[in-house]
């Protein structure tokens, strides 16, 4: 409602050894006299300046006594000081003839702003007047003064002698209506029962205030007792006073009375507030509620804080000040809902209970809001501090270094537009005004997405509903604040893009989408209207209710917003009174006026001109009956809402003249006076009239009935949804300390004809919230608020810290499960089902039973009180209704005490049986959760054994976090407590991470440039990749390599390695642990092997931290590595992988001979391409060996062979995917060598061929992220020595050098025939498979035909025996060893593919540098 911004201003005080002792404002709260103990300076409000000042003598001091307290007299014209010896002296208030032009400071804009508006003279009040101040005359009071009010024409002067004196402004008393107190009948009430007199003559009034509307005072007696003192009528003469008792008040201290909501709230010495509301029928005053800061909110405030010294109301009525001796400050709503404190800021801030106490602004001896509320100005001062310090009076820079000195500061607030223009459309948004700016929530300012699809995917922008500090601010013009502050009234249409102020004289509207401010062309027109009555939108159109100010009559006003702002395109419509409230509901304007009327508009547009507005008045009612003052009326509003009385009266009435209401029809009227929801519904128990024109007239309304009480504000959408017509047709009511409310239709299904007249149509609900709310998603289930939050900092120069930072932040919170529960506490869970079902979109609606079943957990688990009637277990079988059941019983548990889940589990069912039917379920995460409830309730072995069922099912449905999380889990499981009782569930634990704390949840993975499986750091291996995949190329340096590698030679299962670090008596027990999860790894990595499920073995080994892959391939080559069927894992791994199949294109088909067919073998390599395109051999022949069609190669070493084969090489550097990967017009497919090629040479038929010939090699390459696993894994089992697998991804890749290399490390490796024999045999059947089924694969098969003959001639000898020795002889027999190795390299590639794969593959290399003896033919 109210909430502090920003640090506090300081104003200057000219300083003359005198500290300032009250502040007091006229009423308008333009002027606020500022009292020192022996001066008395006025000062204007905006801007801050002092305007004149009278200094009394040392004589006048020494006589009359120093100042203590002020009053300013109705009309501004005289202000009264009480002084210390029982004087009142009385000032006259004038302008200063003598100044010129009668100004002190005269508002000048800037002269390089440009002012494009007629520019008239500015009267008087734009200006800051020159006064001055004479002293008229003086009385002394017998007894002392201890308090007084202003009466218009008179002071009620509290004496200590316990009288109440009526002295005029002339300083006469009027000797006959002095009131004596101890004349005074007190009761209880205004019924005169039991009715005593005061019979202590020493009890005086100590705190007095008086309201208008209420009808008395309110008054503190010295004794601690208050009273409401009132009379017959408004003479208050002596024989007609009574006095009623606030009972339970015995400590009072201060008082402040509210006129609009007539409240009246006393200050106690406890530290607490106690608001009191007069009963209109029995005169009894009833608490309404109490101001109390919780231990929750600051622990021993009361200690802390001290008696409450000083109350104020806010001018609109709507929020409380209140202050502490000790120090402190705090607001509250007007129905005691807590919005700031000054302890918790500082608390924030750090700030010491020592330091608390001697904070400057923290003690507050005087204070007063200004217009509108916009500040706060207080006199503050630390009396903490030795205030002699050795300091002089006259020593004024001195004085003014002093931290104890009072100061004169200003605290700026901003407030919700509700307070003073509760129209619908600000109903629908986070909107607070100050006084220079504007506030909206950001998501208010962005377009609407009219795409439905659009719509769902961004149903609710998350910081909607998380706490941030980021607002729309929109500062309102200066040219319109200088000559119109205070902003009084502010608006925002339905899609929140337009704003609307109104000042002291005319309005302005602000556009986002143009971000532009619109004012009034001709200032003289913004000068002759005064907005009254409020600012709302209606689609295109400004509604203003207004005073013409030139016509001398009431008005409202509609303004077109795309139009000029000139009165010459508005519409006007008179109306009789003053308007005091307006509000529209769909196309309805509804106006209240002072003369306690409302009357009712219909809005249309003219179909021919959509800026012409056509509005006719339908219906108009009096309401003088029902509401003491319209003043007193806070809002109203229409609805659809309807009573049950209103029901009953339908449903009695003849089936002819039965009238069943419309759905978007305005069916009640609702007014929120002084708090009390009021509301009219239509008078539907009789049939229509009609008027002689026969056009139906609207029906009447009947007597109001009390809805709610102690209502600050109601909520209600404009549109109503069909899927969720409980949330969106209720009425939402903000009831300060007692929550929200919720007026919640209850939706029946049967027949409309079939309903009984004694069912319940809607329910009130109420229920407590932790935020002050402001606005509501009611399609979410989010209430809006707004809160202040301090930022402290240290101030080096004093040594001291100042007042915090404040800044506004906004708030949010879930409310759909208080609706739930309440509803399923009275027997309503039908209705509760209904609406539940309807929100299960929400993305919300996990936590939303999640809060549901831990608030209703906690409040009966906890209850000292039996429960004879547990809600516990409905709550639990609502849950059962939805799929998250199990998951919100564990998370539930997790975020509860330890000693509640014996409660919880009680009702549930056990642990156990839940984590089985997760299990069953397939809900592997919620299971997890479960696992850890296991933990603390059951034996370990109990838990190991459901976590080993549970690590089964994640590495079955590759959930490898999951598995990862499960394996520390395991491991973390001591075995000497395996067989120990089960822990006790007295203590708390920690639940903020899913698993505790000794063995912690690692960071999330992410892949890392040597991993495109996402290896974590302590599995990327260290071996080099080859040159012609850049984008596996490993960086690392060589001890980076060394010591990866060294790291790959150990799993996890290496005895040196599982005992490093642990004692001797461990090892066999943490061996055996060790072993255990081995064996499951193991077994399932076996599964996965055998499955042909490579890319889901990688990703395993890749998410268990330190599982060796490659040393447990090594071991597995000869078992789980052996591949049974070579064309099923080829189809697994182009389907796991989506990797495409290869395709021949038409023309290499068109190309064959009739009679060649595909499976003759009757061509060759040089054939066909690796993409299945024939080439015309003797063209190729024929031309240069370093050229192709006519464009230069780059020439090589050796360049005998056909350039045809430089076709063979996989063009790795085109990594990406035809499907995936986008390119620009002027971008090159080619890479960056192929950029400079000149587009003429694309006109050649050979190049053509070319172009289809890449084209049919991008269709075959898979993504470029499958193709960086393909070549990790090949490496990963080319080093394992798994060499089947390695021969089948070479082949999936296509690349005839990882197949060289394959053979290559076959032929000169201890590799087992077994497993050349089964690449033999593997080749054989992919070759029979490519003649059959897959032709694209038929020209790869060809042409690595050599390798597979190699194969065969190692398969048909022995083992080949590998003799690495140095030959100091001849090296013949070394070179024809090389020249037998790279004999099949040379035919296949280019001597360019040669050299740099012996560069890279250090077998290769090595074969240069080394003999070997190599029985390969």
């Amino acid at each position: 409602m109210y909430f502090p911004v920003g640090w506090p201003k300081e104003l200057y005080s000219p300083l003359d050894g005198s500290p300032l002792v009250h502040i007091c404002t006229s009423q308008d709260r333009t002027f606020f006299a500022v009292l020192k103990e022996n001066s008395l300076t006025v000062w204007y409000c905006k801007p801050s300046v002092q305007i004149v000042c009278f200094r009394r003598s040392d004589n006048s001091v020494y006589e009359f006594g120093a100042n203590l307290c002020s009053k300013w007299k109705a009309d501004s014209s005289m202000i009264a000081v009480t002084t210390a010896k029982g004087y009142i002296l009385f000032y006259n208030v004038e302008f200063d003839d003598k100044s010129k032009s009668r100004l002190l400071y005269v508002l000048s804009e800037d002269k390089w702003v440009s002012n494009k508006r007629d520019i008239v003279e500015s009267p008087l009040d734009d200006h800051i007047p020159a006064l001055k101040l004479t002293q008229s005359a003086y009385i002394q009071v017998p007894g002392g003064i201890k308090s007084m009010v202003c009466l218009r024409e008179e002071l009620m002067v509290a004496t200590g002698h316990g009288c109440l004196q009526r002295i005029k402004w002339d300083g006469m008393v009027n000797g006959d209506m002095t009131i004596e107190l101890n004349t005074i009948p007190f009761a209880v009430d205004l019924q005169y029962s039991r009715a005593t007199q005061l019979t202590d003559p020493n009890v005086y009034v100590s705190q007095i205030q008086y309201s208008q509307f209420i009808g008395g005072f309110a008054a503190v007696l010295s004794d601690g007792r208050a009273a409401f003192i009132t009379a017959s009528s408004l003479k208050f003469e002596p024989s007609q006073i009574v006095g009623v008792w606030a009972q339970e008040i015995t400590d009072g201290t201060a008082v402040a009375v509210n006129h609009k909501y007539t409240l009246m709230a006393f200050g106690c010495k406890s530290g607490q507030g106690v608001v009191y509301s007069l009963e209109e029928s029995t005169g009894t005053l009833s608490i309404s509620h109490k101001l109390i800061v919780s231990n929750k909110d600051y622990p021993d405030a009361v200690n802390v804080c001290g008696a409450v010294s000083q109350m104020k109301w806010t001018p609109d009525g709507c929020a409380l000040a209140l202050t502490w001796q000790k120090g402190g400050f705090s607001m509250w709503s007007v129905f005691g809902a807590l919005l700031v404190y000054s302890m918790g800021m500082e608390m924030s801030g750090s700030l010491s209970g020592d330091m608390f106490q001697r904070h400057p602004v923290s003690l507050i001896k005087s204070m007063e809001w200004a217009s509108e509320g916009y500040n706060l100005w207080i006199i503050s001062f630390d009396k903490c501090r030795d205030e002699s310090n050795g300091i002089v009076a006259n020593d004024t820079e001195a004085i003014s270094n002093r931290a104890d000195f009072p100061k004169l500061m200003q605290l700026q607030f901003v407030k919700s537009v509700l307070t003073v223009n509760p129209c619908m459309s600000n109903h629908e948004h986070l909107f607070l005004q100050g006084e220079d700016k504007l506030y909206l929530n950001p998501e208010d300012s962005v377009p609407q997405l009219t795409d439905p699809v659009l719509q769902q995917d961004a149903f609710i922008c998350p910081s909607t509903f998380i706490g941030t500090r980021q607002w729309q601010i929109i500062p309102i013009p200066q040219s319109y604040l200088s000559s119109n502050w205070p902003i009084r009234f502010a608006a925002v249409n339905a899609q929140g893009h337009c704003v609307a102020v109104a000042g002291r004289a005319g309005f302005a509207h602000y556009a986002h989408n143009s971000r532009k401010w619109k004012l009034f062309g001709n200032e003289t027109q913004e000068r002759d209207m005064v907005v009254t009555g409020g600012v709302l939108w209606w689609n295109d159109f400004i509604c203003v209710a207004c005073y013409n100010i030139v016509d001398q009559r009431d008005e409202i006003r509609f303004y077109p917003r795309d139009s000029k702002l000139d009165n010459n395109f508005c519409q006007v419509v008179r109306v009789p009174s003053q308007v005091m409230l307006l509000n529209t509901f769909r196309d309805v304007l509804i106006v209240l006026c002072a003369d306690c009327h409302i009357m009712i508009f219909h809005l249309k547009t003219d179909r021919s001109n959509v800026a012409v507005l056509e509005v006719h008045k339908i219906q108009e009612v009096a309401i003088g009956n029902f509401i003491p003052h319209p003043a007193m009326v806070v809002a109203l509003t229409l609805t659809t809402i309807r009573t049950e009385m209103s029901s009953v009266h339908v449903g009695l009435v003849s089936a002819s003249a039965r009238f069943v209401p419309q759905e978007d029809e305005a069916e009640s009227i609702i007014l929120n006076v002084s708090g009390r929801l009021l509301m009219f519904h239509r008078d539907r128990s009789g049939p229509q009239v009609k008027a002689t024109d026969n056009i139906e007239r609207p029906l009447p309304f009947c007597a109001p009935k009390v809805v709610a009480s102690s209502v600050e504000n109601m909520w209600f959408s404009s549109m109503t949804n069909g899927s969720k017509p409980h949330l969106t047709k209720a009425l939402w009511l903000g009831c300060g300390a007692a929550g929200v409310k919720v007026w919640l239709p209850l939706e029946h299904k049967e027949d409309q004809s079939k309903t009984r007249s004694f069912m319940s149509k809607t329910i009130m609900l109420p229920f407590q919230v932790d935020i002050y709310p402001l606005a509501f998603l009611f399609e979410s289930g989010i209430i809006l608020g707004a809160s202040s939050e301090s930022l402290s900092y240290q101030n080096y120069k004093l040594g001291e810290r100042g007042w915090p930072y404040l800044q506004l932040e906004r708030t949010s919170q879930v409310y759909l499960h208080h609706i739930l529960k309440q509803l399923l506490r009275r027997n309503l869970g039908v209705h509760a089902l209904e609406i539940a079902r309807s929100c299960t979109d929400l993305p919300i609606f996990h936590h939303v039973l999640e809060l549901l079943l831990h608030r209703v957990l906690e409040e009966e688990a906890t209850s000292k009180e039996p429960i004879p009637d547990p809600l516990l277990p409905r709550v639990v079988a609502f849950v059962a209704e939805f799929p998250e059941y199990l998951q919100t019983v564990a998370h539930c548990a997790r975020k509860s005490e330890v000693a509640l889940w014996h409660y919880l589990f009680a009702t549930v069912g056990q642990p156990k049986d839940l984590f089985e039917e997760c299990l069953v379920t397939d809900k592997l995460d919620t299971a997890a959760s479960y696992l850890i409830i296991l933990q603390n309730l059951e034996k370990p072995m109990i838990a190991r054994q459901h976590a080993t069922l549970l690590l089964d099912s994640a590495l079955e449905q590759c959930k490898w976090e999951l598995a990862r999380d499960l394996v520390r889990f395991l491991s973390a499981i001591d075995p000497m407590e395996a067989e120990s009782p089960q822990p006790s569930t007295k203590a708390r634990i920690s639940t903020s991470s899913m698993y505790p704390t000794t063995y912690p949840s690692p960071p999330p993975l992410s892949p890392t440039d040597q991993s495109p499986f996402g290896y974590p750091p302590t599995a990327v291996r260290g071996r080099s990749l080859s040159k012609d995949d850049p984008n596996t190329a490993n960086t690392s340096t060589s001890k980076d390599v060394q010591k990866n590698k060294e790291k790959v030679k150990r799993s996890t299962s290496d005895p040196q390695q599982a005992t490093k670090g642990r004692s001797p008596s461990g090892i066999k027990e943490e061996s055996a642990e060790q072993f255990f999860i081995d064996t499951i790894l193991s077994r399932h990595a076996r599964k996965l092997l055998g499955a042909y499920r490579v890319r889901d073995l990688a990703c395993f080994a890749a998410n268990l931290e330190d599982y060796q892959l490659v040393t447990w391939l090594r071991k597995e080559r000869m078992r789980a590595a052996r591949i049974e069927d070579f064309v099923g894992a080829l189809k697994k791994v182009h389907e796991d992988f989506q990797w495409p199949l290869p395709v021949l294109t038409l023309n290499a088909l068109q190309s064959f001979p009739s009679s060649t067919s595909l499976g003759s073998g009757s061509f060759t390599l040089l054939d066909l391409d690796v993409n299945g395109e024939h080439k015309d051999n003797t063209a190729l022949r024929n031309s240069s060996p370093t050229t192709i069609t006519g464009h230069k190669l780059p020439q090589t070493p050796d360049s005998s062979n056909s350039t045809a084969e430089i076709l063979l090489k996989p063009q790795a550097s085109l990594d990406m995917s035809h499907g995936t990967t986008e390119h620009s017009d002027t971008s090159s497919l080619l890479g960056g060598e192929f950029e400079s090629v000149d587009s003429s040479m694309w006109s050649e038929s050979g190049c053509l061929s070319q172009l289809e010939r890449m084209s049919q090699e991008l269709a075959n390459k898979g993504p470029p992220q499958s193709e960086s696993e393909l070549r990790y894994l090949f490496h990963i089992v080319l080093e394992a020595g798994c060499l089947e697998w390695a021969l089948l991804l070479a082949i999936v890749l296509r690349d005839a050098m990882a197949v060289v290399r394959t053979v290559n490390t076959a032929s000169l490796t201890d590799t087992p025939l077994e497993i050349v024999a089964r690449m033999r045999e593997g080749l054989s059947f992919v070759e029979l498979w490519a003649t059959t089924e897959c032709f694209g694969y038929k020209p790869f098969i060809q042409g690595i035909e050599k390798q597979s003959r190699l194969l065969q001639k190692i398969s048909e000898q022995a083992p080949p025996k590998v003799r690495v020795k140095h030959l100091s002889t001849s090296s013949a027999e070394s070179t024809n060893a090389t020249e037998q190795v790279t004999q099949h390299i040379d035919r296949e590639v280019t001597p360019i593919i040669v050299e740099q794969d012996k560069e890279e593959d250090p077998i290769l290399a090595k074969a240069d540098q080394t003999k070997y003896d190599c029985r390969v033919s």
